[in-house]
């Protein structure tokens, strides 16, 4: 039995092969893909572990932020983040503007566009972070709610 395969079989073939197929979606953005990922790792609750100023808030202040390590939850969903604590309760747009292996920077923006910056590193079922916008200057940790 012979088999015969017309020339438009044969181009048939080719293109339905997916090493000869041309990429319809173009290729790949690697920046935006870790972006996506960080993201997909920051949603959810978190618990504030500590949080060192870099400058020593005046007493009050001070008072309010040690009361919130073990109680402040701080919940990402994506497009906004939500944190609860004692005596606290704030919203905040973000998103993430850099991301590679367990490295993360994170821009939040309040209720009339200022934008704070903060970098974080996962760490197992933490992420440690650096904010260095003022007037929250300092580094802390996050635990997984």
């Amino acid at each position: 039995m012979k088999l015969t395969i017309s020339r438009r079989g044969v181009l048939a073939l080719l293109a339905a092969s997916p090493s000869c197929r041309r990429d319809r979606e173009g290729p790949r953005d690697a920046s935006a893909l870790a972006r996506s990922e960080a993201d997909r790792r920051l949603r959810g609750s978190w618990v504030l572990l500590d949080f060192q100023p870099e400058v020593a808030p005046e007493p009050m202040l001070g008072a309010l932020l040690s009361a919130q390590f073990g109680r402040m939850t701080v919940t990402f969903d994506g497009a906004t983040m939500h944190a609860v604590g004692t005596g606290v309760e704030t919203t905040r747009r973000y998103q993430v503007t850099e991301a590679y292996m367990n490295r993360l920077s994170v821009r939040t923006f309040d209720e009339v566009g200022v934008t704070y910056d903060a970098v974080g590193e996962f760490r197992d079922a933490e992420l440690w972070f650096e904010s260095r916008s003022s007037p929250w200057r300092g580094r802390g940790r996050l635990r997984r709610g």
